[in-house]
């Protein structure tokens, strides 16, 4: 395929149309199918490009295409104006051109040259495969922005003062990871408390060292925040909040399933209150517009109760005033009783593209929406295993994941009611412990069918499923407390780990091994959570510990020690394992075009 970066324009063509495509398309496509020496000579004619304004100095005349080495790009690289018509002509000339990043596309008849005047930076990212088989339409998030400045006719630097406007609000905060190289917000376009987040990240990718040195910023993302609830307050607390109303935990295994509607269709998210972040006259939407829940909201609902008593019965490790349900004070008994009674339960570790719950839109002239995948693109701290070695070889990069270990319990009648579904993890809802698996649906991400959730080792069923539960609750007790006693920001989230840490902390305790990259917990949390555990092993004789839950600890200390981190790799080994945690972290199908090993 011939490298876009390897034409050039010069000197004037007679007869031809430049003009900047609306829509960025594969123009190396066109291309492959168009022999330059077969182009028409150029009669001299000759056309003068000029940057708004009377800057003579900026002009340059454009009159035949040749195949060179990479273009003299320096002249456009740095240019944040819009270029225009400078010179009338038969066939005439539009040209837009910001930040290097203009696409020519020149036509001749029904010839087709495309010549682009970007830098020779990396490819996007979040760039979509075509061929991805998708049930909705997709565009990638860099068209996406484009279309919006096209259609909204601003500039490029409006587009991104709304964009940091948007970041007051905590949900948007990851679109400062998130957004392309040529639309990454400059500290001056964002909140004062998070411009030394964007002084980090300005022009960068992530990679896990800096990832983890955000941890120590994640506090002032919440300075303007009322005072939440501790990590502990979290995971005890015996209501929810469903809907802006506080609902009780059910008293008995038949309230809660009364809950339920069978049967019921999921609802659309069309019912989200309008997105004002940006202008939504034809311009993107910071949320999924069209898309539906996997399941209804009475079924979410019951999701989310029955996470809320496995924490709760968890929480009793806690005191001798122990809450039940059914007569079942922890979450194994809970689990024997139902199996008791014809349920199937299993729980498997999950892996999939995270976006932190982030989703964007933008509208079609048909009234449909076209849905814009979003990820977190990282830099692995390896070398690409899929360029040719070199000098130049450059670093690999792939897509963060969201892990968790999801649980899936089917009533002994399953034609009557829907699986509870439910994910345990360190998350930014401020505790570590169970949440409602109730995702918006997102078939490019978190499908449970079509290889965008990957799912490694094999399901935990039976006693091993006990043993799991138990090592859960010492997991969360430990955690929970160290974040409420620091008074950690978002319940230790980022300091104790992301999610993938938690995630390959209990596959690390149960399997003897870990299948996620990247792991962050640092040596510093490793050993408050040691002090923690010897601690809690004081009261592991206490009538509130089962034997299980002392195994669950001693399980829990040897996997802190065998845990990797992943902040400096180095020697065979080590290199070898990362690689391949980066592949089994990656989902087995994706639309992203950015992929382990490509």
């Amino acid at each position: 395929m011939t490298p876009l970066q390897a034409w050039e324009v010069e000197e004037g063509v007679d007869g031809f149309e430049l003009h900047m495509g609306p829509a960025r398309r594969a123009i190396d496509e066109v291309l492959e199918r168009i022999d330059p020496d077969q182009l028409p000579p150029g009669s001299g004619a000759g056309w003068a490009l000029g940057a708004g304004g009377t800057d003579s100095s900026r002009t340059r005349s454009i009159s035949a295409i040749q195949r060179k080495s990479p273009p003299r790009q320096a002249r456009a690289a740095n240019s944040s104006t819009q270029w225009r018509r400078s010179k009338t002509a038969e066939h005439g000339l539009a040209l837009k051109l910001e930040h290097g990043a203009a696409m020519l596309v020149i036509r001749c008849g029904a010839l087709v040259v495309g010549v682009s005047l970007a830098s020779s930076s990396q490819p996007d990212p979040l760039a979509i495969d075509p061929d991805w088989p998708s049930a909705v339409p997709l565009l990638g998030l860099e068209q996406a922005l484009e279309q919006t400045m096209l259609r909204r006719g601003v500039s490029r630097e409006e587009v991104l003062d709304q964009l940091g406007r948007s970041l007051r609000h905590r949900v948007h905060l990851p679109l400062l990871w998130m957004l392309p190289q040529r639309w990454r917000l400059s500290a001056a376009q964002v909140p004062a408390r998070l411009r030394t987040l964007a002084e980090l990240l300005e022009g960068q990718l992530l990679s896990p060292a800096l990832l983890h040195a955000l941890v120590d910023e994640l506090p002032i993302l919440g300075t303007d925040l009322k005072r939440e609830p501790s990590a502990l307050e979290r995971w005890q607390a015996e209501t929810i909040l469903w809907s802006g109303a506080t609902s009780s935990l059910p008293g008995s295994l038949s309230e809660l399933m009364a809950t339920a509607v069978p049967n019921a269709s999921a609802a659309p998210a069309a019912t989200v209150s309008a997105d004002r972040s940006l202008n939504p006259n034809g311009g993107l939407r910071l949320r999924n517009s069209g898309l539906a829940f996997l399941q209804s909201e009475s079924c979410r609902r019951r999701n989310a109760l029955l996470a809320q008593v496995f924490n709760r019965l968890a929480a009793n490790l806690l005191t001798d005033q122990t809450w039940s349900l059914e007569g079942c004070r922890t979450g194994r008994s809970l689990i024997a009783a139902l199996q008791g009674q014809g349920w199937t339960v299993r729980a498997r570790l999950r892996s999939s593209v995270a976006s932190f719950g982030l989703g964007a839109s933008l509208p079609l002239a048909t009234g449909d929406w076209a849905q814009v995948p979003l990820a977190l693109p990282l830099r692995t701290g390896l070398l690409d295993p899929a360029a040719a070695p070199g000098p130049d070889r450059p670093e690999q990069r792939f897509l963060l994941p969201h892990s968790s270990l999801e649980m899936e319990l089917v009533p002994s009648r399953p034609a009557e009611a829907a699986p509870l579904l439910l994910q345990y993890y360190q998350g930014t809802e401020g505790l570590c412990g169970w949440e409602g698996l109730n995702d918006l649906h997102r078939p490019w991400q978190n499908d449970r069918a079509n290889g965008t959730v990957r799912y490694f080792d094999t399901p935990f069923e039976g006693e091993e499923l006990l043993e799991l539960i138990e090592l859960c609750e010492v997991v969360a007790l430990l955690h929970n407390g160290i974040a409420t006693q620091q008074g950690l920001s978002f319940g230790g989230y980022g300091s104790l780990g992301f999610c993938i840490d938690s995630t390959a902390l209990l596959q690390q305790a149960m399997r003897d091994r870990c299948s996620l990259f990247p792991i962050l917990l640092s040596g510093l949390w490793r050993e408050r959570l040691r002090g923690a555990s010897t601690q809690a092993r004081a009261k592991a004789g206490s009538s509130r510990w089962s034997d299980g839950h002392a195994r669950a600890l001693a399980r829990h200390d040897r996997a802190l020690n065998s845990l990797p981190l992943d902040l400096s790799i180095h020697g065979q080994a080590a290199i070898g394992g990362a690689s391949e945690r980066i592949r089994s972290s990656a989902p087995v199908s994706s639309p992203f075009l950015l992929r382990p090993g490509g």
